[in-house]
């Protein structure tokens, strides 16, 4: 009896040994990943996979793992540090995260539209969605403070303005003096805009300074304001505040409109 408990007391701490060393050589991992986000910013999983000489399912764990910790931001296929993600997520990256979602909650934004508007369109990949939905409609004119965004929209045939300004380059957005000068120069009927997140204290925040400025001149000088959000947002909290929930004219998320 007393060798069955001595071999269970061995067992045991082999086993806790085990485990102590698959924590440290996953906390090796977790790191590595950490130094290379730190070099490189955003970074796909298959390039990850390839680096640390591990599969991509790991990788995905690993990736899991580091964003519940905060330290990281998952997006389609890839990653992105926290630390310059609060401010720098690429457009590009921003485009690909719940795109299916975006489309969903553009198709219901536009329900709100009517011939002859005139048309705010913040710089964000959500409300970019709503593009090709406003072919419908007839002598609207959209402004907004993105290049790519009034590109897309001239490629659509749609009449729109663009803000001009000092160019953010990781957003593709227009900001500053100018760009709001431009602004509160046009009155709108309708305005759409998305953000980082929105809190549980009813504030809807961003991540960029700048940007919310532009923003908030957008919501001054037009009638109707509708924030687009995603689930994924929800209960997000960032550095700068834009607004109340109370100030928008309805929130337009996947589900519907609050």
């Amino acid at each position: 009896m007393i060798i069955n408990r001595k071999k269970q007391t061995i067992k045991k701490i082999y086993e806790n040994k085990r485990k102590e060393a698959v924590m440290m050589f996953n906390i090796e991992r977790y790191e590595e990943i950490l130094n290379i986000l730190d070099k490189y910013k955003s970074i796909s999983v298959n390039k990850l996979s390839k680096l640390l000489y591990v599969s991509a399912p790991t990788i995905r764990r690993d990736l899991s793992v580091l964003e519940e910790q905060g330290k990281v931001i998952r997006t389609h296929g890839g990653v992105v540090l926290r630390q310059s993600a609060e401010s720098e997520i690429p457009l590009i990256l921003r485009e690909d995260q719940n795109s299916k979602l975006k489309q969903i909650i553009a198709k219901k934004a536009v329900e709100y539209v009517n011939d002859g508007n005139v048309i705010f369109l913040d710089a964000s990949s959500t409300a970019a969605h709503i593009i090709p939905y406003l072919k419908k409609f007839n002598d609207i004119i959209v402004v907004t403070n993105s290049p790519k965004t009034s590109i897309k929209l001239g490629e659509e045939n749609i009449k729109n303005y663009c803000t001009g300004g000092l160019l953010l380059a990781h957003s593709i957005a227009y900001v500053g003096n100018e760009t709001e000068k431009f602004i509160s120069s046009i009155n709108a009927d309708i305005f759409f805009f998305s953000s980082r997140g929105y809190s549980e204290d009813g504030y809807i925040t961003d991540s960029s300074v700048e940007e919310s400025f532009v923003k908030k001149a957008m919501m001054k000088n037009a009638d109707k304001i509708y924030y687009l959000c995603d689930s994924s947002k929800m209960n997000k909290k960032y550095m700068y505040n834009i607004c109340s929930t109370d100030d928008v004219t309805g929130i337009i998320n996947e589900r519907g409109v609050k």
